[in-house]
Order: structure tokens, then C-alpha cells, then sequence
């Protein structure tokens, strides 16, 4: 019975990554060379304590392309971080960015303005957004400085 539940499980492993990894056909990625920016839209959300009132999130945007791209290589240059990395607890704004292309299509990122400045969104997991916050900083739209 026991060998049963192993091989089962194998199989379900197996079968797990057996699923496509790949882009539907015409996809731009955020980190493409192709990728035609039309907007971001930068929206700063801030940690809501029980003893302070709920605040809308500010929200900037441009359709600057040029600083768009600048934001997309910053982002998209951004390492990722080693398995061991340490991180200070702190608390912070978050970031919200959400690219829309040339065909309307949407990236959201999440960039945390605290501890290891993680970034999410890109696929893999980055970190340490210093040039993020000066690309966005550039382009006139919210960051942590």
C-alpha cells in the first residue's frame, strides 16, 4: 500500500511539471526588448493600522513612453535575491505598478518600499529597487525617498 501511495505521488509530480511554461503566441513580456509601452500607473498603498483611519491609495500615472522604458529596464535589471538573504522587519509603503501596452494589455508589479525592497511580478522574485525608485522618481510618480 505504501509503495502505491509513493508511486501515485510520483506521478502527480510528474504530471505537475509537465505544463507549458511558455508565453501564448504574440506575447510582449514586460522585459522584452519588443514591449510598447502606453501608460503606468503608479498607486502607493500604506499599511493600515487598527488605530489609524483607512486612506485611498495616491495614484500617479504618465504615458511618457521614454520614462516608462526607463521604469520597465529598472525593474526588469533588478537581481534576484540569494536563497539566504536576511531582511530587516519593518513595515512601509508598498507600490503598486501596472504597465499597460500599445495593445492594452496589463503587468502589475508589486514593489515593497521596505526591508529587502522586494519586487513582484516579473516572474522571478527581485529585490533591493534602488534604481526602481529613481527611474519612478524621474518619471515624476510616487516612490520611497
Amino acid at each position: 500500500m505504501r509503495g502505491l501511495v509513493t508511486l501515485t505521488g510520483a506521478v502527480l509530480l510528474l504530471l505537475a511539471g509537465c505544463g507549458s511554461q511558455a508565453q501564448p503566441a504574440g506575447a510582449d513580456p514586460l522585459c522584452s526588448a519588443s514591449y510598447a509601452p502606453r501608460e503606468l500607473v503608479d498607486t502607493a498603498q500604506t499599511a493600515v493600522l487598527p488605530t489609524t483611519p483607512e486612506r485611498k491609495p495616491a495614484e500617479a500615472r504618465t504615458t511618457d513612453a521614454a520614462a516608462i522604458r526607463k521604469v520597465v529596464d529598472a525593474a526588469c535589471g533588478l537581481p534576484t535575491p540569494p536563497q539566504d538573504i536576511a531582511c530587516t522587519l519593518e513595515l512601509g509603503p508598498s507600490f503598486q505598478l501596472r504597465f499597460v501596452d500599445t495593445r492594452g494589455r496589463t503587468t502589475t508589479l508589486t514593489a515593497e518600499g521596505y526591508g529587502c525592497q522586494f519586487v513582484e511580478g516579473l516572474g522571478s522574485r527581485r529585490y533591493d529597487a534602488e534604481p526602481l525608485w529613481d527611474a519612478l522618481t524621474a518619471a515624476g510618480l510616487p516612490a520611497p525617498r
